[in-house]
């Protein structure tokens, strides 16, 4: 007996001191700041910026991190995905290469990421105060940098929330770029849910089939806790099946792992990401799938460039095709990207970037 209880003891011993071990290592990478750019000699590159900068956006303070290798190139407002997933993270492990040829601004939204705190009144959680927010922020920044415009790119929600932006402040910005564009997300996750259905019975996978067809697709008028009981295990299969995130990403596990190695965010901020994912998505997923953007936006007066995996089935290829196929723009492009899901800019960086860099130059 004394021996089992001293092999619980060393088993509990060592899971505190995994445990310790980790909390410090995330601790360490956690000093809430961003390197510059530097040159051969190891010294700031003149005229570059590497900021992390907080910022009163419609009374509540967000955050921004900027960076950009030249302050004198054009200004790109990137606006994250979710509602409350901020993707600075990522674009930092797979796609940092934007900064040298833009100042890009990644914004932490209101509720989300390192802007998240209980204070928030959750009443301002809403599709219109976001875009106040977008627009403020938009203004802002084209003052600081003395532009006349800037331009704005969108991933998934941020696709939304951008070109509701756009449509309603044209004036503010040279063109939209849209990644993994929501346009009807009812629909697009009747394609999804069906979508994962073959999946499961072209696998063979019985277990999945049985809970696929165990989940209740929510109607029109299902609240966010319906949506939350379909989504979870939806998604899992999704990405099971290689039309999420990315092609390849198969569970969250990674992701998780690069929010908690960015030295960008605070020990605080991580341990709060998900909170803040969890509170937006709760306020803000309603207006996200019950806005159809068919019948809300037909004409946009900036140029629009779209840009999906033909494997997206988060917001699915399809559904956005249709959309920009029946939108009028001064200038309109859709971009097909043959091996991503629904992250062309993580998953066919080359080519995303390159496309970037011409239609900025238009």
């Amino acid at each position: 007996m004394k021996k089992f209880f001293k092999g619980i003891l060393w088993i509990l011993g060592g899971f505190v001191l995994v445990v310790l071990g980790l909390t410090i290592f995330i601790w360490i990478n956690s000093p809430g700041k961003t390197a510059p750019f530097t040159g051969a000699d190891g010294k700031p590159i003149a005229g570059s910026i590497a900021a992390v900068e907080k910022i009163s956006l419609g009374g509540v303070d967000q955050y921004l991190i900027i960076r950009g290798a030249n302050q004198n190139n054009p200004v790109m407002l990137f606006l994250h995905g979710g509602p409350g997933s901020p993707e600075y993270a990522f674009m930092k492990e797979f796609n940092p290469y934007l900064e040298n040829d833009f100042v890009m601004v990644y914004w932490e939204q209101r509720g989300a990421g390192k802007s998240w705190s209980k204070n928030i009144p959750p009443e301002s959680m809403t599709l219109e105060q976001m875009i106040s927010d977008t627009r403020e922020l938009s203004e802002y920044l084209a003052t600081r940098f003395g532009k006349e415009k800037i331009f704005v790119m969108g991933h998934s929600w941020g696709s939304f929330l951008g070109i509701l932006t756009a449509y309603q402040y044209p004036e503010l910005f040279h063109a939209y770029f849209g990644i993994g564009q929501v346009a009807n997300q009812y629909r697009a996750e009747k394609v999804s849910f069906e979508w994962v259905k073959e999946q499961a019975r072209k696998n063979n996978d019985n277990k999945a089939i049985e809970t696929l067809e165990s989940l209740k697709f929510p109607d029109l008028q299902a609240d966010t806790d319906a949506w939350k009981a379909f989504l979870m295990p939806e998604r899992n299969f999704v990405m099971r099946y290689g039309g999420g995130v990315t092609r390849e990403l198969k569970s969250m596990v990674p992701l998780v792992k690069i929010v908690f190695t960015t030295r960008e965010y605070t020990f605080s901020d991580k341990m709060n990401f998900m909170k803040g994912s969890m509170f937006s998505l709760e306020h803000l997923w309603l207006d996200v799938v019950n806005t159809n953007l068919f019948n809300t936006i037909y004409s946009m007066q900036v140029p629009v460039y779209i840009f999906q995996g033909v494997f997206d089935y988060q917001t699915p290829y399809v559904v956005a095709r249709e959309f920009f196929e029946q939108l009028k723009a001064p200038q309109k492009e859709f971009f097909t990207f043959e091996k991503a899901a629904h992250s062309p800019l993580f998953e066919e960086v080359e080519r995303f970037n390159g496309l970037i860099n011409d239609l900025q130059k238009l």
